[in-house]
């Protein structure tokens, strides 16, 4: 995969240092990664840049064919983006630290990539890695991590913009991965709607909120790149960072959804702040059952 155009941009000894990660990266090195992301640091490279080369080395393979498996008749849920989940937060710690350690947030973040590689057979032991704990070690070399979902090119439709947002979601709750991702990327060509659209896409996580399995607890939307693609910029990103959200089919509609709580009323609009819709949002997912069936009402027609 070739380097993101603003490390082009910036010469031989970036492209060097970013291609060296890249290798250990995949190599699934966590320790010469780390030796890498020291180069950077001491070479002057921005944070922004760095978390933005990370996504998309990353990216390709961070997300899986599914979000669950069927193993032995239990459901097993499968996660797709917890290795990037701290690249977020390294922009804000960042500020909080001393000059002289402000790197250590980003540190952690890429120590925890190499692991985090082709999580879908980690979990059935045919990868090493993060998700691959407790199973026997495997004896030969790893396989190189697998790109379940390839890149794509946008997709534009007509039409006004809800009718557009509509046709999307249509695709992602039929499980048509592709031609969702592509119709995403069309949607985010036009910068004035990108706001209405990534409004959208949390949407979209907090609906797929998956409900209790016994003994599991549900999965939480996968609505942390939202967080990342304006501070990375999207044209630069987005390889890497839409595929987190979009390559995963929505089955599962939450049972907060069903019960009447209406999430469609917040698109594009901060979360409602009132006590009972707090607590309305939170018992499904953390109070002890049956404790919590109490605040679920089905509305009046």
């Amino acid at each position: 995969m070739s380097l993101a155009e603003a490390v082009n941009d910036q010469g031989a000894s970036a492209r060097a240092l970013y291609e060296k990660l890249e290798d250990r990266v995949l190599a699934r090195d966590q320790v010469g990664a780390s030796e890498c992301y020291y180069d950077l640091v001491r070479d002057g490279r921005p944070l922004p840049e760095m978390l933005r080369e990370a996504v998309r080395i990353h990216g390709p393979y961070t997300h899986v064919p599914y979000h669950e498996r069927i193993d032995n008749g239990f459901v097993n849920f499968v996660n797709n983006d917890h290795c990037l989940l701290s690249a977020r937060a390294t922009l804000h710690l960042s500020k909080w630290l001393p000059a002289e350690t402000a790197g250590l947030p980003m540190a952690q973040t890429i120590w925890y990539i190499p692991t985090g590689l082709d999580i879908w057979n980690q979990k059935i032991n045919k990868a090493p890695g993060h998700y691959a704990r407790g199973m026997a070690p495997q004896k030969s070399a790893p396989p190189k991590p697998v790109v379940h979902w390839p890149d794509q090119e946008p997709e534009r439709l007509d039409g006004p913009l809800r009718d557009r947002l509509d046709q999307w979601m249509t695709l992602v709750h039929r499980g048509r991965v592709l031609e969702a991702y592509r119709v995403f990327l069309g949607l985010m060509q036009n910068k004035p709607e990108r706001k209405a659209v990534l409004a959208e896409l949390v949407f979209a996580g907090l609906i797929d909120l998956q409900d209790r399995a016994f003994p599991t607890v549900p999965m939480p939307p996968a609505t942390s790149p939202i967080g990342r693609a304006p501070r990375s910029s999207w044209e630069r990103s987005s390889a890497g960072t839409t595929r987190m959200r979009c390559s995963m089919p929505g089955r599962w509609i939450s049972r907060s959804v069903r019960a009447g709580i209406r999430p469609t009323r917040w698109r594009a609009t901060a979360l409602p702040t009132t006590s009972s819709s707090r607590k309305s949002l939170q018992s499904p997912t953390r109070a002890p059952r049956p404790g919590n069936w109490h605040c679920l009402q089905i509305p009046s027609r």
